[in-house]
């Protein structure tokens, strides 16, 4: 577990936004298959080739992406010890929200599938998305709560640039192939990890408090 950076000189955490995809859920996206499906090759990020077409183009981009994450939605399962990270959030009555790159159809499928609730879900089709800031700040909105109370927690950099560019604390869960980032402030290998600095940090906060 890295630093705790940001995390242990912040004020009061009242809440935390999650990236989907590796984080909460475990889904089958095979990206390099999806971006051949619709360009032949397998350049660059979907969402911002996507940006650049129009017409029968896109529509058709969108509706290979769609079924894709579909049948995604359908086989996903929540990644270990996301449940009990969940249950300890609402037993300290912290906000919850998702902010994802996917589709609200998709996101609907998982969440319903899945028996998942949040305070606010931020899909592509609410805001510019991440790395931009936008969705991490209208998750914010939505749940009621300043950047400056709230952790953004993703595997990706793209959830660290949009959580630094938001003014979120910023934390990188590393499960998958991304290790460390200079835009986190936190990292940890679990969630379980991440509960431990949140509750040190909250520890050490009372004991300062009663000194």
């Amino acid at each position: 577990m890295g630093s705790t950076g940001r995390l242990g000189s912040a004020g009061p955490l009242a809440g935390i936004l999650f990236d989907m995809d590796g984080v909460v859920v475990h889904q089958r996206l095979d990206f390099p298959a999806i971006k051949r499906e619709i360009w032949g090759d397998t350049e660059g990020y979907i969402l911002e080739r996507m940006a650049t077409l129009s017409g029968e183009a896109l529509a058709r981009a969108e509706a290979i992406l769609e079924r894709h994450e579909t049948a995604a939605a359908m086989e996903a399962t929540v990644m270990d010890g996301a449940l009990p990270f969940l249950a300890w959030m609402e037993a300290r009555g912290l906000r919850r929200g998702l902010v994802t790159r996917n589709s609200a159809k998709s996101v609907q499928i998982v969440l319903e599938r899945l028996g998942l609730r949040f305070d606010a879900v931020v899909t592509r089709e609410d805001a510019p998305p991440k790395p931009a800031p936008d969705p991490v700040l209208l998750a914010c909105r939505r749940i009621g709560l300043r950047p400056a109370q709230v952790l953004f927690v993703g595997d990706f950099e793209f959830d660290m640039l949009a959580g630094r560019r938001a003014g979120t604390g910023t934390v990188l869960l590393c499960g998958g192939t991304q290790r460390s980032s200079e835009h986190a402030d936190l990292t940890v290998d679990s969630l379980g990890d991440l509960r431990r600095a949140i509750e040190e940090r909250s520890g050490g906060r009372e004991a300062a408090a009663s000194g």
